[in-house]
Protein backbone atom coordinates (compact mmCIF):
# COMPACT_ATOMS: atom_id res chain seq x y z
CA UNK A 1 0.00 0.00 0.00
CA UNK A 2 1.78 3.35 -0.90
CA UNK A 3 4.46 1.85 -1.12
CA UNK A 4 4.56 1.67 2.75
CA UNK A 5 3.67 -0.59 5.38
CA UNK A 6 -0.15 -0.57 6.34
CA UNK A 7 0.10 0.00 9.92
CA UNK A 8 2.13 2.06 12.90
CA UNK A 9 2.32 1.66 16.35
CA UNK A 10 2.66 6.30 15.61
CA UNK A 11 1.03 8.06 12.94
CA UNK A 12 2.29 11.52 13.31
CA UNK A 13 -0.44 13.79 10.56
CA UNK A 14 1.90 17.05 9.12
CA UNK A 15 5.28 17.83 8.57
CA UNK A 16 5.02 21.16 10.30
CA UNK A 17 7.34 22.38 12.77
CA UNK A 18 5.03 20.81 15.56
CA UNK A 19 4.69 17.58 13.10
CA UNK A 20 8.61 17.28 12.47
CA UNK A 21 9.46 17.93 16.33
CA UNK A 22 6.44 14.90 17.08
CA UNK A 23 7.15 12.32 15.11
CA UNK A 24 11.52 13.05 15.83
CA UNK A 25 10.49 12.79 19.59
CA UNK A 26 8.49 9.75 19.01
CA UNK A 27 11.23 7.86 17.02
CA UNK A 28 13.67 8.39 19.28
CA UNK A 29 11.54 7.96 22.82
CA UNK A 30 9.92 5.14 21.86
CA UNK A 31 12.89 3.20 19.21
CA UNK A 32 10.94 0.23 19.72
CA UNK A 33 7.32 1.62 18.10
CA UNK A 34 7.14 1.78 14.32
CA UNK A 35 6.32 5.40 13.48
CA UNK A 36 4.45 7.42 10.31
CA UNK A 37 4.97 11.32 9.70
CA UNK A 38 2.29 12.15 6.94
CA UNK A 39 2.47 14.96 4.76
CA UNK A 40 0.03 15.76 2.10
CA UNK A 41 2.87 17.68 0.36
CA UNK A 42 5.61 17.01 -1.75
CA UNK A 43 9.29 16.17 -1.28
CA UNK A 44 10.73 18.23 -3.56
CA UNK A 45 12.92 21.21 -2.17
CA UNK A 46 11.81 24.88 -1.85
CA UNK A 47 12.98 27.56 -4.19
CA UNK A 48 15.21 30.09 -3.89
CA UNK A 49 12.79 32.58 -3.13
CA UNK A 50 11.86 30.80 -0.06
CA UNK A 51 14.89 30.12 1.49
CA UNK A 52 16.61 33.89 1.20
CA UNK A 53 15.38 35.55 3.99
CA UNK A 54 14.89 39.27 2.58
CA UNK A 55 12.49 37.61 -0.17
CA UNK A 56 9.69 36.59 2.33
CA UNK A 57 6.97 38.39 1.78
CA UNK A 58 7.26 37.71 -2.03
CA UNK A 59 6.57 33.74 -1.58
CA UNK A 60 3.25 34.00 -2.20
CA UNK A 61 3.19 35.41 -5.13
CA UNK A 62 6.30 33.25 -7.06
CA UNK A 63 5.07 31.01 -9.42
CA UNK A 64 8.02 28.86 -8.33
CA UNK A 65 6.83 28.63 -4.52
CA UNK A 66 2.78 27.83 -5.47
CA UNK A 67 3.22 24.24 -4.63
CA UNK A 68 4.72 24.93 -1.18
CA UNK A 69 2.02 27.95 0.22
CA UNK A 70 -1.88 27.06 0.37
CA UNK A 71 -4.08 30.04 1.07
CA UNK A 72 -7.03 30.03 2.73
CA UNK A 73 -10.02 32.82 2.59
CA UNK A 74 -12.45 33.53 5.21
CA UNK A 75 -15.81 34.30 4.45
CA UNK A 76 -16.52 37.95 4.10
CA UNK A 77 -16.55 40.31 7.57
CA UNK A 78 -18.49 43.16 8.51
CA UNK A 79 -15.94 44.11 10.93
CA UNK A 80 -13.43 43.85 7.93
CA UNK A 81 -15.57 46.32 5.61
CA UNK A 82 -16.33 43.39 3.85
CA UNK A 83 -13.36 41.86 2.90
CA UNK A 84 -12.36 38.00 2.99
CA UNK A 85 -9.11 37.84 5.13
CA UNK A 86 -6.03 35.51 3.62
CA UNK A 87 -4.61 32.82 5.66
CA UNK A 88 -1.26 31.74 4.11
CA UNK A 89 0.03 28.74 5.18
CA UNK A 90 2.77 26.24 4.46
CA UNK A 91 2.79 23.12 2.26
CA UNK A 92 5.24 20.17 2.37
CA UNK A 93 8.30 19.00 4.41
CA UNK A 94 8.38 22.26 6.91
CA UNK A 95 5.24 23.54 6.82
CA UNK A 96 4.55 26.97 7.51
CA UNK A 97 7.96 27.09 8.44
CA UNK A 98 8.75 27.55 4.87
CA UNK A 99 6.72 31.15 4.47
CA UNK A 100 6.14 32.77 8.15
CA UNK A 101 8.46 35.57 9.39
CA UNK A 102 11.19 33.16 10.90
CA UNK A 103 11.17 34.97 14.61
CA UNK A 104 11.95 33.39 17.23
CA UNK A 105 9.36 34.03 20.44
CA UNK A 106 8.70 31.22 23.30
CA UNK A 107 6.40 33.92 24.86
CA UNK A 108 6.16 35.19 28.30
CA UNK A 109 5.42 33.47 31.49
CA UNK A 110 2.08 35.41 31.87
CA UNK A 111 1.18 33.85 28.84
CA UNK A 112 1.75 29.65 30.11
CA UNK A 113 0.06 31.06 33.16
CA UNK A 114 -2.98 31.70 31.11
CA UNK A 115 -3.11 27.43 30.14
CA UNK A 116 -3.65 27.27 34.11
CA UNK A 117 -1.93 23.93 34.21
CA UNK A 118 0.95 22.97 36.27
CA UNK A 119 2.74 21.33 33.39
CA UNK A 120 2.25 23.51 31.05
CA UNK A 121 4.04 27.03 32.52
CA UNK A 122 7.05 28.88 31.29
CA UNK A 123 9.21 26.83 33.67
CA UNK A 124 7.93 23.56 32.29
CA UNK A 125 8.71 24.62 28.75
CA UNK A 126 11.96 26.01 29.40
CA UNK A 127 13.68 22.49 29.00
CA UNK A 128 12.27 21.84 25.82
CA UNK A 129 12.98 25.20 24.41
CA UNK A 130 16.74 25.07 25.14
CA UNK A 131 17.04 21.43 24.12
CA UNK A 132 15.43 22.46 20.48
CA UNK A 133 17.76 25.52 19.90
CA UNK A 134 21.26 25.65 18.87
CA UNK A 135 21.65 29.52 19.94
CA UNK A 136 23.89 31.66 18.41
CA UNK A 137 24.29 33.27 22.02
CA UNK A 138 25.20 30.12 23.64
CA UNK A 139 24.61 27.92 26.36
CA UNK A 140 23.00 29.44 29.32
CA UNK A 141 19.98 29.18 31.96
CA UNK A 142 18.43 30.50 29.51
CA UNK A 143 19.34 28.94 26.32
CA UNK A 144 20.63 26.09 24.39
CA UNK A 145 23.69 25.51 21.85
CA UNK A 146 23.34 22.10 20.80
CA UNK A 147 19.98 21.79 19.88
CA UNK A 148 18.58 21.43 16.32
CA UNK A 149 17.14 24.38 15.25
CA UNK A 150 19.72 27.29 14.74
CA UNK A 151 18.35 30.55 16.60
CA UNK A 152 20.60 33.70 15.55
CA UNK A 153 20.66 37.20 16.06
CA UNK A 154 21.04 39.44 12.51
CA UNK A 155 24.64 39.66 11.52
CA UNK A 156 25.63 42.76 13.21
CA UNK A 157 26.47 44.79 9.62
CA UNK A 158 22.32 44.85 9.78
CA UNK A 159 21.37 45.45 13.14
CA UNK A 160 23.65 48.39 13.22
CA UNK A 161 22.90 49.83 10.65
CA UNK A 162 21.48 53.73 10.60
CA UNK A 163 17.59 53.07 9.98
CA UNK A 164 17.99 50.46 12.93
CA UNK A 165 19.30 52.74 15.49
CA UNK A 166 17.61 55.63 14.66
CA UNK A 167 14.54 53.33 15.73
CA UNK A 168 16.43 51.85 18.51
CA UNK A 169 17.60 55.36 19.31
CA UNK A 170 13.43 56.16 18.78
CA UNK A 171 12.23 53.82 21.08
CA UNK A 172 14.69 54.76 23.82
CA UNK A 173 13.49 58.57 23.51
CA UNK A 174 10.20 57.60 23.63
CA UNK A 175 10.78 55.94 27.24
CA UNK A 176 10.48 52.26 25.94
CA UNK A 177 13.71 50.12 28.16
CA UNK A 178 16.04 48.03 26.03
CA UNK A 179 16.26 44.89 26.83
CA UNK A 180 18.95 41.65 25.79
CA UNK A 181 16.36 39.16 25.66
CA UNK A 182 13.25 38.78 24.51
CA UNK A 183 12.43 35.33 25.09
CA UNK A 184 13.85 34.87 29.17
CA UNK A 185 10.31 35.27 30.37
CA UNK A 186 9.43 38.84 29.62
CA UNK A 187 9.16 40.66 25.95
CA UNK A 188 9.26 43.93 27.61
CA UNK A 189 11.26 46.56 25.45
CA UNK A 190 13.27 46.96 22.11
CA UNK A 191 15.74 44.13 21.04
CA UNK A 192 17.20 43.04 18.20
CA UNK A 193 15.47 40.10 17.33
CA UNK A 194 16.44 36.37 17.06
CA UNK A 195 15.69 34.38 14.17
CA UNK A 196 15.28 30.83 12.64
CA UNK A 197 17.88 32.05 9.99
CA UNK A 198 21.36 30.01 9.79
CA UNK A 199 24.06 31.48 7.91
CA UNK A 200 22.20 34.08 5.54
CA UNK A 201 19.40 31.32 4.96
CA UNK A 202 15.96 30.24 6.14
CA UNK A 203 16.39 27.21 8.48
CA UNK A 204 15.03 24.36 7.30
CA UNK A 205 12.91 22.72 9.65
CA UNK A 206 12.04 19.25 8.36
CA UNK A 207 15.98 18.79 7.43
CA UNK A 208 17.00 20.35 11.00
CA UNK A 209 14.63 18.03 13.12
CA UNK A 210 13.89 14.26 11.12
CA UNK A 211 16.67 14.49 8.22
CA UNK A 212 19.66 14.73 10.54
CA UNK A 213 18.49 12.15 12.46
CA UNK A 214 17.69 9.02 10.24
CA UNK A 215 20.76 7.52 10.91
CA UNK A 216 19.31 7.19 14.93
CA UNK A 217 15.36 6.86 13.63
CA UNK A 218 15.38 3.67 11.59
CA UNK A 219 11.61 3.07 12.81
CA UNK A 220 10.58 6.18 10.90
CA UNK A 221 8.99 6.42 7.21
CA UNK A 222 7.61 9.75 5.86
CA UNK A 223 4.65 9.37 3.65
CA UNK A 224 4.62 12.57 1.64
CA UNK A 225 2.60 13.48 -1.13
CA UNK A 226 -0.28 11.52 0.89
CA UNK A 227 -3.56 13.82 2.04
CA UNK A 228 -5.38 12.85 5.25
CA UNK A 229 -8.88 12.58 4.69
CA UNK A 230 -10.10 11.66 8.20
CA UNK A 231 -9.41 9.71 11.40
CA UNK A 232 -11.62 6.19 11.98
CA UNK A 233 -12.17 5.10 15.30
CA UNK A 234 -14.16 2.15 16.84
CA UNK A 235 -15.87 2.26 20.04
CA UNK A 236 -14.47 5.55 21.56
CA UNK A 237 -10.74 4.68 20.07
CA UNK A 238 -8.59 5.49 17.14
CA UNK A 239 -8.36 2.55 14.60
CA UNK A 240 -6.52 4.11 11.17
CA UNK A 241 -6.08 6.80 9.08
CA UNK A 242 -7.78 7.42 5.96
CA UNK A 243 -5.45 8.42 3.00
CA UNK A 244 -5.29 9.58 -0.63
CA UNK A 245 -1.91 9.38 -2.54
CA UNK A 246 -1.56 9.84 -6.45
CA UNK A 247 -5.55 9.64 -6.81
CA UNK A 248 -5.67 6.37 -4.91
CA UNK A 249 -7.66 6.12 -1.35
CA UNK A 250 -6.24 3.48 1.32
CA UNK A 251 -6.14 2.83 5.16
CA UNK A 252 -3.46 2.94 7.44
CA UNK A 253 -3.87 1.18 10.83
CA UNK A 254 -2.62 3.11 13.83
CA UNK A 255 -2.45 2.32 17.57
CA UNK A 256 -1.82 6.86 18.36
CA UNK A 257 -2.97 9.42 16.39
CA UNK A 258 -1.09 12.81 16.73
CA UNK A 259 -2.71 15.66 14.81
CA UNK A 260 0.10 18.45 13.66
CA UNK A 261 -1.85 19.68 11.17
CA UNK A 262 -2.32 23.14 12.51
CA UNK A 263 -4.64 25.71 13.80
CA UNK A 264 -6.66 25.44 10.41
CA UNK A 265 -6.13 22.28 9.62
CA UNK A 266 -6.48 20.71 13.12
CA UNK A 267 -10.17 21.05 13.82
CA UNK A 268 -11.25 20.46 10.45
CA UNK A 269 -9.67 17.18 10.03
CA UNK A 270 -11.56 16.31 13.69
CA UNK A 271 -14.31 17.45 12.23
CA UNK A 272 -14.49 15.46 9.11
CA UNK A 273 -14.09 12.62 11.77
CA UNK A 274 -17.09 13.10 13.45
CA UNK A 275 -15.54 14.80 16.26
CA UNK A 276 -17.01 18.51 16.92
CA UNK A 277 -20.61 19.74 17.89
CA UNK A 278 -22.95 17.13 17.36
CA UNK A 279 -20.39 14.86 16.14
CA UNK A 280 -21.13 11.00 15.31
CA UNK A 281 -17.72 9.85 17.23
CA UNK A 282 -17.95 12.83 19.86
CA UNK A 283 -20.30 15.53 20.67
CA UNK A 284 -17.16 18.29 20.68
CA UNK A 285 -18.42 21.69 20.60
CA UNK A 286 -15.19 23.69 21.07
CA UNK A 287 -13.62 21.84 18.23
CA UNK A 288 -12.88 25.06 15.60
CA UNK A 289 -14.14 27.61 17.86
CA UNK A 290 -11.70 29.68 19.88
CA UNK A 291 -9.58 30.47 16.98
CA UNK A 292 -7.19 33.31 18.27
CA UNK A 293 -5.79 35.91 15.24
CA UNK A 294 -3.34 38.09 16.16
CA UNK A 295 -4.25 41.71 14.18
CA UNK A 296 -1.46 43.59 12.29
CA UNK A 297 -1.28 46.78 9.84
CA UNK A 298 1.98 48.38 8.55
CA UNK A 299 2.53 52.10 8.47
CA UNK A 300 4.66 52.53 5.53
CA UNK A 301 7.45 55.77 5.31
CA UNK A 302 8.79 57.32 2.66
CA UNK A 303 12.14 58.77 2.97
CA UNK A 304 12.96 62.29 0.93
CA UNK A 305 16.70 62.39 2.30
CA UNK A 306 18.13 58.84 1.92
CA UNK A 307 21.27 59.38 0.23
CA UNK A 308 23.26 58.25 3.58
CA UNK A 309 21.47 55.38 5.12
CA UNK A 310 21.83 52.33 2.24
CA UNK A 311 18.42 50.51 2.89
CA UNK A 312 16.79 47.29 1.60
CA UNK A 313 14.28 49.69 -0.17
CA UNK A 314 13.78 48.75 -3.99
CA UNK A 315 13.82 51.97 -5.50
CA UNK A 316 15.73 53.46 -8.43
CA UNK A 317 18.45 55.04 -5.97
CA UNK A 318 19.25 51.86 -4.67
CA UNK A 319 19.73 49.86 -7.21
CA UNK A 320 23.02 49.91 -7.14
CA UNK A 321 23.68 48.99 -3.87
CA UNK A 322 21.07 46.05 -3.57
CA UNK A 323 23.05 44.72 -6.88
CA UNK A 324 25.74 44.68 -4.19
CA UNK A 325 24.42 43.49 -1.65
CA UNK A 326 23.00 40.32 -3.80
CA UNK A 327 26.71 39.54 -5.11
CA UNK A 328 28.22 39.51 -1.31
CA UNK A 329 24.76 37.26 -0.56
CA UNK A 330 25.28 34.83 -3.49
CA UNK A 331 29.26 34.46 -1.94
CA UNK A 332 29.05 34.22 1.66
CA UNK A 333 25.35 34.38 2.65
CA UNK A 334 26.36 37.97 4.06
CA UNK A 335 24.58 41.30 3.88
CA UNK A 336 20.79 42.72 4.04
CA UNK A 337 19.48 39.34 1.85
CA UNK A 338 20.25 37.17 4.91
CA UNK A 339 17.85 38.85 7.53
CA UNK A 340 14.34 39.98 7.19
CA UNK A 341 12.83 41.30 11.05
CA UNK A 342 15.83 43.02 12.93
CA UNK A 343 14.65 45.28 15.09
CA UNK A 344 11.27 45.46 17.52
CA UNK A 345 9.45 47.18 20.22
CA UNK A 346 7.14 45.97 22.40
CA UNK A 347 5.31 48.42 24.21
CA UNK A 348 1.56 48.42 26.29
CA UNK A 349 -1.49 49.41 24.74
CA UNK A 350 -2.31 51.31 28.35
CA UNK A 351 -0.05 52.20 31.24
CA UNK A 352 -2.15 49.74 33.54
CA UNK A 353 -1.61 46.46 31.53
CA UNK A 354 0.47 44.30 32.97
CA UNK A 355 2.38 43.56 30.56
CA UNK A 356 3.20 45.02 27.11
CA UNK A 357 0.46 43.70 24.64
CA UNK A 358 1.56 45.14 21.37
CA UNK A 359 4.45 45.29 19.17
CA UNK A 360 6.19 47.20 16.24
CA UNK A 361 8.76 45.31 13.63
CA UNK A 362 10.99 48.07 12.01
CA UNK A 363 12.05 46.64 8.36
CA UNK A 364 14.41 49.36 6.43
CA UNK A 365 12.11 48.98 2.89
CA UNK A 366 8.34 50.05 2.48
CA UNK A 367 8.00 47.04 0.14
CA UNK A 368 6.75 44.67 2.91
CA UNK A 369 3.57 43.17 0.94
CA UNK A 370 2.34 42.99 -2.35
CA UNK A 371 -0.39 44.96 -1.48
CA UNK A 372 1.41 47.93 -1.49
CA UNK A 373 3.69 47.52 -4.28
CA UNK A 374 1.28 49.78 -6.33
CA UNK A 375 1.91 52.59 -4.38
CA UNK A 376 5.40 51.88 -3.09
CA UNK A 377 7.35 51.27 -5.73
CA UNK A 378 9.90 52.25 -6.81
CA UNK A 379 10.83 54.30 -3.81
CA UNK A 380 13.02 54.81 -0.20
CA UNK A 381 11.58 54.27 2.99
CA UNK A 382 10.84 52.14 6.19
CA UNK A 383 7.93 50.03 7.56
CA UNK A 384 6.80 49.94 10.78
CA UNK A 385 4.29 46.71 11.35
CA UNK A 386 1.83 47.13 14.18
CA UNK A 387 0.72 43.53 15.77
CA UNK A 388 -2.03 43.18 18.58
CA UNK A 389 -0.86 39.56 20.55
CA UNK A 390 -3.72 39.68 23.24
CA UNK A 391 -6.81 40.06 21.37
CA UNK A 392 -10.51 39.83 22.72
CA UNK A 393 -12.09 38.90 19.27
CA UNK A 394 -12.22 35.23 18.25
CA UNK A 395 -13.07 33.34 15.02
CA UNK A 396 -13.92 29.86 13.95
CA UNK A 397 -12.99 27.07 11.85
CA UNK A 398 -16.32 24.88 11.14
CA UNK A 399 -16.58 22.13 8.62
CA UNK A 400 -20.21 21.16 7.33
CA UNK A 401 -20.38 17.37 6.31
CA UNK A 402 -24.10 17.77 4.82
CA UNK A 403 -21.82 20.39 1.55
CA UNK A 404 -18.17 19.25 2.49
CA UNK A 405 -17.60 23.02 2.51
CA UNK A 406 -15.37 25.16 5.12
CA UNK A 407 -16.48 27.83 6.74
CA UNK A 408 -13.37 30.37 8.23
CA UNK A 409 -14.33 33.35 9.77
CA UNK A 410 -11.69 35.34 11.65
CA UNK A 411 -13.43 37.88 13.65
CA UNK A 412 -10.46 39.87 13.35
CA UNK A 413 -11.02 42.96 14.86
CA UNK A 414 -14.48 41.98 16.18
CA UNK A 415 -14.52 44.25 19.50
CA UNK A 416 -13.95 47.78 20.24
CA UNK A 417 -10.85 46.50 22.65
CA UNK A 418 -8.99 45.44 19.73
CA UNK A 419 -9.46 48.40 17.69
CA UNK A 420 -8.55 50.90 20.23
CA UNK A 421 -5.88 48.54 21.09
CA UNK A 422 -4.26 49.16 17.49
CA UNK A 423 -5.21 52.28 17.61
CA UNK A 424 -2.69 52.78 20.34
CA UNK A 425 -0.21 50.99 18.19
CA UNK A 426 -0.48 53.69 16.10
CA UNK A 427 0.18 56.46 18.02
CA UNK A 428 3.24 54.78 19.07
CA UNK A 429 4.46 54.67 15.85
CA UNK A 430 3.26 58.73 15.54
CA UNK A 431 5.72 59.29 18.15
CA UNK A 432 8.26 57.61 17.02
CA UNK A 433 8.24 59.22 13.98
CA UNK A 434 7.10 62.58 15.03
CA UNK A 435 8.72 65.64 13.63
CA UNK A 436 6.31 68.07 15.70
CA UNK A 437 8.88 68.18 18.92
CA UNK A 438 7.01 65.77 20.37
CA UNK A 439 10.10 63.55 20.68
CA UNK A 440 13.78 64.83 21.15
CA UNK A 441 16.65 62.44 21.18
CA UNK A 442 20.00 63.15 22.92
CA UNK A 443 21.79 62.06 20.29
CA UNK A 444 20.34 63.99 17.05
CA UNK A 445 19.95 67.73 16.41
CA UNK A 446 18.70 69.94 13.83
CA UNK A 447 20.49 72.74 12.21
CA UNK A 448 19.41 75.12 15.19
CA UNK A 449 21.12 72.72 17.33
CA UNK A 450 17.79 71.62 18.92
CA UNK A 451 17.31 67.62 19.84
CA UNK A 452 15.08 66.14 17.40
CA UNK A 453 13.23 62.84 16.78
CA UNK A 454 16.43 60.56 15.12
CA UNK A 455 14.12 60.14 12.06
CA UNK A 456 14.39 63.98 11.56
CA UNK A 457 17.49 63.60 9.26
CA UNK A 458 15.40 61.42 6.54
CA UNK A 459 12.47 64.20 6.49
CA UNK A 460 10.61 60.63 6.59
CA UNK A 461 6.50 60.63 5.90
CA UNK A 462 3.29 58.90 6.31
CA UNK A 463 3.24 57.17 3.11
CA UNK A 464 0.52 54.61 3.50
CA UNK A 465 -2.33 54.89 3.99
CA UNK A 466 -2.26 58.54 2.10
CA UNK A 467 -5.42 59.56 4.07
CA UNK A 468 -3.23 59.88 7.20
CA UNK A 469 -4.87 58.87 10.55
CA UNK A 470 -5.85 61.81 12.64
CA UNK A 471 -8.80 60.12 14.20
CA UNK A 472 -9.62 57.33 16.04
CA UNK A 473 -12.53 57.28 13.05
CA UNK A 474 -9.68 57.45 10.96
CA UNK A 475 -7.25 54.54 12.39
CA UNK A 476 -10.78 51.95 11.97
CA UNK A 477 -11.48 52.94 8.39
CA UNK A 478 -7.86 52.03 7.88
CA UNK A 479 -7.49 48.96 9.87
CA UNK A 480 -10.91 47.90 8.31
CA UNK A 481 -9.90 48.16 4.55
CA UNK A 482 -5.96 47.21 5.61
CA UNK A 483 -5.13 44.95 8.66
CA UNK A 484 -4.06 41.48 8.17
CA UNK A 485 -3.49 38.77 9.91
CA UNK A 486 -0.02 38.83 11.99
CA UNK A 487 0.68 35.15 11.44
CA UNK A 488 0.54 33.32 14.32
CA UNK A 489 -3.00 31.55 15.08
CA UNK A 490 -4.04 29.31 18.06
CA UNK A 491 -6.91 28.09 20.13
CA UNK A 492 -8.96 26.01 18.04
CA UNK A 493 -8.27 22.38 19.73
CA UNK A 494 -8.07 24.10 23.18
CA UNK A 495 -6.30 22.71 26.09
CA UNK A 496 -8.84 22.14 28.61
CA UNK A 497 -11.97 21.83 26.07
CA UNK A 498 -10.71 19.70 23.36
CA UNK A 499 -7.38 18.22 24.84
CA UNK A 500 -6.31 17.43 28.35
CA UNK A 501 -2.86 18.38 29.68
CA UNK A 502 -1.21 14.90 27.80
CA UNK A 503 -2.55 16.63 24.62
CA UNK A 504 -5.60 13.78 24.20
CA UNK A 505 -8.38 14.34 22.36
CA UNK A 506 -11.38 13.81 25.17
CA UNK A 507 -13.78 11.27 24.26
CA UNK A 508 -10.83 9.06 22.19
CA UNK A 509 -8.72 7.09 23.49
CA UNK A 510 -5.60 6.90 20.90
CA UNK A 511 -5.44 10.61 19.77
CA UNK A 512 -3.87 13.52 19.94
CA UNK A 513 -3.14 17.12 18.84
CA UNK A 514 0.42 18.69 19.55
CA UNK A 515 0.58 21.59 17.68
CA UNK A 516 -0.47 26.17 18.19
CA UNK A 517 -4.10 24.62 17.90
CA UNK A 518 -3.74 23.68 21.85
CA UNK A 519 -2.84 26.86 22.83
CA UNK A 520 -5.66 27.96 25.07
CA UNK A 521 -5.20 31.84 25.01
CA UNK A 522 -3.49 34.83 23.36
CA UNK A 523 0.25 34.59 23.15
CA UNK A 524 3.28 36.69 22.11
CA UNK A 525 5.06 33.56 20.82
CA UNK A 526 5.46 32.41 17.49
CA UNK A 527 3.57 29.56 16.60
CA UNK A 528 6.31 27.47 15.09
CA UNK A 529 8.44 28.17 18.17
CA UNK A 530 5.35 27.50 20.56
CA UNK A 531 4.73 24.36 18.06
CA UNK A 532 7.73 22.31 18.02
CA UNK A 533 8.13 22.50 21.92
CA UNK A 534 4.44 20.72 21.89
CA UNK A 535 5.36 18.52 19.49
CA UNK A 536 8.28 17.40 21.08
CA UNK A 537 6.64 16.79 24.41
CA UNK A 538 3.93 14.81 23.21
CA UNK A 539 6.12 11.87 23.04
CA UNK A 540 6.07 11.71 26.70
CA UNK A 541 2.51 11.14 26.64
CA UNK A 542 2.35 8.74 24.03
CA UNK A 543 2.71 5.06 25.38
Amino acid sequence: MLGHKTAYDIVVVGAGAAGCAAARACALQHPGASVALVEQGGRARPPQVVQVPLMQPFIPAVRKAAPFVQTLRCVPEDNLAGRSLAYTVGRGLGGSSLCNDMKYMRGTRHDYDGWADAAWTFDAMLPVFTSLEANSRGASPQHGEDGPLHVTDAQRSNIDSSMNVRFFEACEAAGVPATEDLNAGEADGFSAVQSYIHRGTRVGVFDALVEEVKHRTPNLDLLADTAVQRIECTAGRVRAVEVVRGGVAAEIAAQRIVLCAGTLRSPLLLQRSGIGAEGRVVDAPAVGQNLITTAAADLVFRIHNAASSPSKSISLGNVSYLCRQWREYAEDRSGVFGAFVEGAAYVRSRPQRAAPDLSMLFFRTPQMGMAHWPHCWPMDGFTMRVTHHYPTSRGEVRYDGKTGTTHLRSGLLSTKEDVLAMDEGMQWVGLLTSRDGTLRSVYHVDEKEQHVNPFWAYNATLHHPRTGLATQHDTAAFLAADAQSGGDLYGTCAMGTVVDGQLRVKGVDGLYVADSSVVPVPTVASSGTVGSAIGTRVASFVH
